[in-house]
């Protein structure tokens, strides 16, 4: 379920650690947290397609989500989660905007309330990536 290579602390979105699993394996992470619709690219780099934050993962981050189809498309094949409560063991010089990810161009950012703004890639402090 998780890929090998890499660890929680290996996949950071605003200083934020990420598991990756494979992108249909939401339907088992029955938690609040966030999520990611990710591709996976040689040299075990995360593009981010699609980040979002839910109170049930296992709800929101399969195929009825109105991305999926899109990220399917943009080529993921990676789900990142982070569970709420889970531990986030960083480096204690680690930067609160420490980001091992990059960010497709056509990427959203959603937290609950900004389902009326769809293009909200930048609005966040959280999106500070890289974008290509």
């Amino acid at each position: 379920m998780f890929h090998a290579e890499a660890s929680m602390s290996d996949i950071l979105i605003g200083g934020v650690p990420f598991n990756a699993l494979s992108h249909r394996d939401g339907r088992f992470v029955r938690l609040p947290g966030l999520f990611a619709f990710a591709r996976r690219e040689p040299g075990d780099v995360y593009r981010v397609l699609h980040l979002e934050m839910t109170s049930a993962i296992n709800r929101d981050a399969g195929p009825a989500h109105g991305r999926w189809a899109w990220a399917l498309s943009a080529g993921m094949n990676t789900l990142l989660v982070h569970c709420f409560g889970q531990p986030a063991p960083l480096p204690a010089d680690a930067p609160l905007d420490w980001e091992t990810v990059n960010w497709h161009p056509g990427a959203q950012v959603i937290f609950p309330g900004d389902e009326a703004e769809p293009e909200a890639v930048g609005k966040f402090p959280l999106i500070v990536g890289r974008q290509a």
